[in-house]
């Protein structure tokens, strides 16, 4: 072995002692009472969150074990709740519950979902916290002869007509005629006497208030459940929202067993669940219009007792209420609660049993 070679091997001995010297003191520099404490706590932590855990799922589970007597017994009140995913605490839900449609009992049976009502949980994704608004208007013209004419039917305020109003009224009438000629004459000669002036009519428009449309709200979700229970409460909040949104006929629940008519399906009351509750806006009460679902992946196949691995649910939905400005104080986290909503729904006040 080669001198440099030699010194190499040396250096490195000396630098490993030194190294072993400076992790022994600093280890007797350690307070060994902090690092105990401090593990303590962690393990104290970790015990209340899987503590905390446990009760959760043990929750969840319970309730979907009620959840599947839905379709098999007659509801005998309260309330059942369903949640997606079990296994994990989310910060934020989005909440849909149903409200109880109009109960029919008879010797035939009895309607689903009319005597209680179900609560559904599910994750929020990105695109349900969009929020639409929409006031529709009109384009009307008032010309000056009509301008004119409501000027002037204004009056004092007390309905009566002077000498004068009736000068002003025969004036309006000879302008409006006079524009119904003009009209009438550029229309036979294609536009060309204005043209030829070097004018154009005025139609004096203004926007008119229509009103204000139903707001539309559509939510996709994926499920992947994690085992065979999940995936049952997968299929128990698909079977429940189908369930809800479709009406029953009274042959099903009325002694005559009458089919000449529907009985009107669940409406749901829809909000977040967690801080984003305290920032985003609501919803009004609204009805189920649509329920599309797809089943299974040729990749992940499928569980033993045949529930899909993987499943997709688009939910479409349609408020009952228009949103007016009284009525946005309530879905808004910020409005003013003193105000009073309007109520102008009668589906509303049915389904609130009011």
């Amino acid at each position: 072995m080669g001198l440099s070679k030699l010194l190499d091997k040396v250096n490195q001995a000396k630098s490993a002692v030194e190294s072993v010297k400076g992790i022994k003191t600093k280890l007797k520099n350690i307070d060994k009472t902090s690092v105990l404490d401090q593990l303590g706590e962690q393990a104290e932590e970790a015990k209340r969150t899987l503590e905390k855990r446990r009760t959760s799922l043990e929750k969840n589970l319970d309730a979907r074990n009620k959840g599947k007597s839905i379709a098999k017994a007659t509801p005998s009140g309260g309330s059942t709740d369903l949640i997606y995913p079990i296994y994990d605490q989310l910060e934020n839900y989005i909440v849909f519950s149903t409200r109880a449609r109009e109960s029919r009992d008879g010797t035939n049976g009895q309607n689903l979902l009319s005597k209680n009502d179900v609560e559904i949980m599910l994750y929020v994704k990105p695109e349900h916290l969009a929020s639409n608004f929409t006031v529709n208007y009109k384009t009307q013209g008032f010309g000056s002869g009509v301008r004119g004419m409501a000027d002037m039917f204004k009056g004092d305020g007390d309905g009566s007509l002077g000498y004068g109003d009736l000068e002003q009224f025969a004036g309006e009438v000879k302008n409006m005629a006079g524009a119904a000629i003009n009209k009438l004459m550029n229309s036979a000669t294609g536009d060309y006497l204005n043209f030829s002036a070097g004018r154009a009519v005025n139609p004096m428009e203004e926007q008119m208030l229509e009103g204000i449309g139903f707001r539309s709200f559509s939510f996709q979700y994926e499920f992947y459940p994690r085992s065979e229970a999940e995936a049952d409460m997968v299929q128990q909040i698909m079977y429940t929202f189908r369930t809800a949104m479709l009406p029953d006929t009274y042959g099903t629940s009325e002694e005559t067993a009458n089919e000449n008519f529907f009985n009107y399906p669940n409406v749901f009351d829809v909000e977040f669940e967690g801080p984003i509750s305290e920032r985003l806006d609501g919803f009004m009460p609204m009805v189920c219009t649509g329920c599309d679902i797809t089943h299974g992946d040729t990749e992940l196949g499928f569980f033993e007792n045949g529930q899909p691995t993987k499943s997709s649910m688009k939910l479409d939905f349609t408020e009952i209420k228009i949103v007016t400005q009284e009525n946005f104080q309530k879905i808004s986290p910020i409005g003013d609660k003193s105000i009073t909503p309007t109520d102008y729904s009668i589906t509303d006040k049915r389904t609130r049993g009011d």
